[in-house]
């Protein structure tokens, strides 16, 4: 069991690694893109919580439908267009701004500056 209580970080100290995610449209590939630091990945009863920051430049991202949960974030800076493709709606994005989407959406990104977010992404009871 992790004892692990509490975690205090901050973006600048926190160690990033590629973003490996499993592709859009249930593929059984593998896309990559931005950056990620995980602080945490589980909950106390062993349920997927992810806590992270994510960063990456100005780019397209590939196709992402949340494969991993519900995800909801606050932009720390940048600006992005977020494109539903589902529904057709287009979401505008900057620093301040809190965002909320559900577990399988899909999505395209288009990042209009280096861009950084704070990430929990849930999934469900065991």
């Amino acid at each position: 069991m992790d004892t692990m209580t509490h975690v205090i970080a901050n973006s600048s100290e926190a160690e990033f690694v590629r973003f490996d995610y499993p592709e859009a449209g249930r593929t059984g590939r593998t896309s990559t893109f931005g950056e990620i630091a995980v602080l945490r990945d589980t909950s106390y009863n062993g349920t997927l919580f992810v806590t992270a920051f994510w960063r990456v430049g100005a780019a397209t991202s590939p196709l992402y439908d949340f494969p991993l949960g519900d995800e909801s974030g606050y932009v720390i800076h940048g600006s992005a267009t977020v494109e539903l493709l589902d529904s057709g709606q287009v979401v505008q994005l900057k620093a301040g701004d809190l965002y909320s989407f559900r577990k399988g959406t899909l999505s395209r990104w288009t990042f209009h500056e280096p861009f950084q977010k704070f990430v929990v992404v849930a999934d469900g009871a065991p």
